[in-house]
């Protein structure tokens, strides 16, 4: 019998082959079981489940699958169990796992045909965020658990608490990563006046053709001999631990106003970079001109190594540091009076906060994002704003107020909390305007620095931070905000906007850096912190809108840290 199950989860829409989630490795034990057997202890068996929700025409519809299971423990009611659970983790989405515990009876192996001892019912990310030394201690429950069909009697005659004891560890021999140094030497001059900007685009050809980019080189500017030193990938993306995974390299001109030139490709495996070294690049439509066309230059690989696991964002959680989130909601008066139906603050009379379909727009934002991120807290503190209103009888225009109205005390608990701030602040606002963001981003880029240590010297990261700001319109201070973005840029905090309603959302884009560096008064955003995203386009599937909206964050946390020299809080 193989010592461990894997199981990749896949929340819909994923991009297999442009996603490279974190591999978590789960193991089990338990403690002080009952014994259901007069003349002898339990033989226990962990069954596992993950919860998966459809949602087809205004329903909602909830499955609990088996994916994994243990081995059998003869005769013992404190189980070691040696089989261990390997699960693709993903920050951006909910994976709600589920540890049913059975006495399995004679020769059968369906856990429908045994003695229900109990369960555990955690997420993944709460797993991750409150394990201590990589392992969380549960209680057993004795209850029914939904969605699966069980006889609890026997469970819950027993007086004692049953405890179960969850290892998590990441999979470090996938986090491996190669290491190394390349030069372009005689490359083509393509700029008419200069010579090129070149970088390297690397992707991986797989075994049905298909290309799947794995990296890419900054741009060195004004030269046909650039060099980059201390590349580094994840031996997983760049071959797939395959030595002999053919690659592909498109050497490129940088160009600021029109489309990249391409000065030449070619083609090599791993083994290749490690044995040859120097490879021609072939611009194939020069060579078809030219019968004397030699290349284009060349590359050199002058050294490739592995090296141990990177930090990945899974360690920051796991070793201390806390995920601050701030929800900003827009009461400018373009969302319309709440008791209109057509109103985005419409307050619904059937509202249910466990029915997704019940909820205006800005409950689904809140409620979407919100628990994903509620288990990154210890004590699932978030903190809500509102902007662009006239907030709890006061005249003025407000930009930055807590929706608790209390500036010493401003987070509630958990998404319950953030919901409820919300449905108050609607009964006395004023809705007024205009949609400024800059004052929200500025309070709270200034918070992320409160007890943050010095950078570039290898501290603890105690805290990121995540702004989650929700609109209906476009932005009226569009250059202070862009200005309050590249301030922000050099701190410990993502931004995330969400667009509600059915606004063009066109001009927001500019604020998201994923094609371009933001730029204003002469000053560049250090790194890409803002994530936009329309609501409308993934409205009925909140599991996509929290996918979408969430799947940077990850990226942005690693490249703070290794920006600025930062580790996780319990980190050697």
């Amino acid at each position: 019998m193989d010592d461990s199950d894997s199981y990749v989860y896949q929340y819909p829409g994923l991009n297999k082959n442009t996603s490279f989630p974190s591999k978590v490795q789960i193991s089990i034990s338990c403690s002080n079981l009952p014994k259901f057997d007069a003349a002898s202890k339990s033989d226990p068996k962990v069954f596992i489940f993950i919860e998966s929700k459809c949602y087809i025409d205004g329903k909602i519809e909830t499955l609990w699958s088996q994916i994994a299971k243990t081995e059998t423990v003869k005769n013992n009611v404190d189980p070691t169990f040696k089989k261990k659970f390997t699960i693709d983790y993903y920050f951006e989405t909910i994976q709600n796992l589920r540890f049913v515990v059975f006495d399995m009876d004679g020769d059968s192996k369906e856990w429908k045909k045994n003695d229900f001892i109990g369960y555990v019912e955690k997420s993944l990310a709460s797993l991750i965020n409150e394990s201590k030394n990589n392992v969380v201690e549960c209680d057993i429950l004795t209850s029914k658990p939904s969605g699966i069909e069980v006889d609890i009697s026997k469970a819950q005659k027993f007086s004692g608490t049953s405890k179960m004891f969850i290892r998590i560890e990441e999979d470090s021999h996938l986090n491996k990563k190669y290491r190394f140094n390349v030069q372009g030497v005689d490359l083509d001059k393509k700029d008419i006046i200069g010579s090129s900007d070149p970088f390297i685009i690397i992707s991986r050809i797989e075994d049905d053709g298909s290309i799947i980019k794995v990296m890419e080189t900054s741009v060195i500017k004004n030269t046909l001999n650039p060099a980059w030193a201390n590349l580094e990938v994840p031996v997983k993306t760049f071959n797939n631990e395959d030595l002999n995974k053919m690659l592909l390299f498109e050497v490129l001109d940088w160009d600021k106003n029109s489309k990249n030139d391409i000065i030449g490709t070619f083609k090599a495996t791993t083994k290749d970079l490690i044995e040859k070294k120097s490879f021609e690049v072939i611009n194939e439509k020069k060579k078809s001109k030219s019968d004397s066309y030699k290349n284009s230059g060349t590359i050199i690989f002058d050294r490739i190594e592995v090296v141990g696991p990177p930090l990945s964002f899974m360690d920051f959680p796991m070793g201390g540091t806390e995920i601050v989130v701030t929800f900003a909601i827009d009461f400018t008066g373009s969302n319309g009076l709440k008791h209109l139906k057509s109103s985005l603050h419409y307050n619904n009379p059937e509202y249910d906060i466990n029915n997704f379909y019940t909820m205006n727009d800005y409950e689904k934002a809140i409620s979407s994002i919100g628990y994903v991120l509620e288990p990154y807290d210890s004590n699932k503190s978030m903190e809500v704003y509102g902007y662009g209103g006239k907030f709890f009888g006061r005249g003025n225009v407000e930009f930055d107020c807590p929706l608790t109205d209390d500036r010493e005390h401003p987070s509630v608990i958990g998404v319950a909390g953030i919901l409820e701030a919300y449905h108050n602040a609607l009964q006395t606002v004023k809705l007024s305007g205009p949609t400024n963001f800059a004052p929200i981003i500025k309070k709270i880029t200034n918070d992320t620095v409160k007890d943050l240590p010095p950078p570039y010297e290898n501290n603890p990261l105690p805290k990121y931070h995540i702004l989650a700001i929700i609109t209906d319109g476009v932005i009226s201070d569009i250059n202070k905000t862009i200005e309050a973005i590249i301030d922000a840029s050099d701190h410990p905090l993502s931004i995330i906007i969400i667009g509600v309603g059915k606004e063009n959302f066109e001009k927001m884009n500019v604020l998201d850096g994923d094609n371009r560096v933001l730029k204003m008064n002469g000053k560049n955003s250090k790194r890409d912190i803002v994530q936009f995203l329309p609501l409308n386009k993934f409205i009925e599937n909140p599991d996509l809108l929290r996918a979408e909206t969430l799947k940077e964050v990850p990226k942005q946390v690693i490249e703070f840290a290794n920006k600025y020299k930062y580790k996780p809080n319990f980190h050697p």
